[in-house]
């Protein structure tokens, strides 16, 4: 694309969407127990996940976030650092206004870990915990298939998935979380309804695959632990963002208190979609004013959340809680729909 075109293509984000073009759905892998153990012997990893962190998720909710994505996970029988979702979280994040979304993830990264009979077990096990924590019936599991592709053959990928499918025999919604290679795999299967793509951007297919449109939800920011959301609530919490994609659903499966389908508003959806553009360059610089002094970096194939723009400079958020962080020039930018290849280069992800 042109970079004529894709100044044209950048709109005029009026400062008044900072709170409505926030992403609005977090993943975390952890629950927010102000007494979770942390590589810490001394705290009993069952009993280390009782005293909930009203203010981070107050914080939450106060940011625009809606939707919490969490996890069943084979890892934690003792419920290690407060892995697996349980009941008082369910609650716990109802009674702060938050919906829940579940996806199973457990050594995603190993080798041949998926086959059939794996994904049987994996099946019975989601079902086990969706009874524990009474996960409606008609929601979504989504399974983590978090590696690219050459680790896990498409055979065994495929297997896997049309044992959960068998398994669950219609009782819950089935999506993938995977490179964009095994997200078009498995739709071309017919063996899930919803497709989240990681932030991986050198994973096989995703490029492809997400200027195709067909995905359902991008993982766009990982790892967030310095922004006013996750910082100064005495612990470390980490979390992810996530942008739906609004040509394709209003919904991701998360559920409500009343066991209902969270749903999104589709002019939200949209002003989160156009508010979120695609790093076009090895490194782009961001500065704490048009032309001043460098105070951050952004790399090729990331997002970054535009606020404002104007006279050729976009005012950005890079942390995801709707604060300005500086300004990047808008030449430096793609629209969502138009993903550009990721290539290595020497620029280094900056911690957010």
């Amino acid at each position: 694309m042109a970079q004529s075109a894709a100044l044209a293509a950048l709109p005029q984000v009026a400062a008044a969407f900072i709170q409505t073009s926030n992403a609005h759905i977090i993943d975390m892998g952890n629950a927010a127990y102000l007494d979770r153990k942390q590589n810490r012997p001394d705290l009993d990893a069952v009993d280390g996940c009782t005293r909930p962190n009203h203010d981070f998720y107050d914080a939450l909710a106060q940011a625009g976030v809606n939707t919490v994505i969490r996890y069943y996970s084979d890892q934690n029988n003792a419920n290690l650092n407060c892995k697996n979702v349980t009941r008082r979280e369910r609650d716990l994040l109802h009674e702060h206004g938050l919906a829940l979304a579940i996806v199973y993830q457990f050594e995603g990264r190993s080798k041949n870990r998926f086959t059939g009979s794996r994904g049987a077990q994996d099946a019975e096990f989601c079902l086990e915990r969706a009874r524990i924590i009474n996960q409606p019936t008609g929601s979504t599991i989504y399974f983590g298939v978090d590696s690219d592709a050459g680790l896990n053959s498409d055979q065994g990928v495929t297997d896997y998935f049309r044992a959960v499918r068998r398994v669950f025999g219609g009782r819950y919604d089935i999506g993938i979380y995977a490179a964009g290679a095994r997200c078009q795999l498995i739709q071309s299967a017919g063996l899930a309804s919803r497709f989240w793509v990681p932030e991986a951007p050198a994973w096989l297919g995703t490029h492809a695959y997400m200027n195709s449109n067909r995905w359902h939800l991008f993982q766009n920011k990982t790892n967030i632990d310095l922004s006013a959301v996750t910082d100064g609530h005495g612990q470390k919490i980490h979390i992810d963002t996530n942008i739906v994609n609004p040509d394709q659903t209003r919904s991701i499966g998360a559920f409500t208190r009343d066991g209902s389908e969270r749903t999104y508003d589709p002019s939200h959806l949209n002003a989160v979609a156009k508010a979120h553009y695609w790093v076009n360059q090895d490194r782009l610089p961001v500065y704490d004013y048009p032309g001043g002094s460098e105070v951050a970096h952004l790399c090729i194939a990331r997002t970054v959340h535009v606020i404002s723009s104007n006279d050729g400079w976009a005012e950005v958020d890079i942390n995801e809680d709707g604060l300005p962080n500086g300004y990047c020039q808008q030449g430096g930018l793609l629209p969502l729909k138009q993903m550009p290849k990721w290539r290595r280069t020497s620029c280094k992800l900056m911690d957010i």
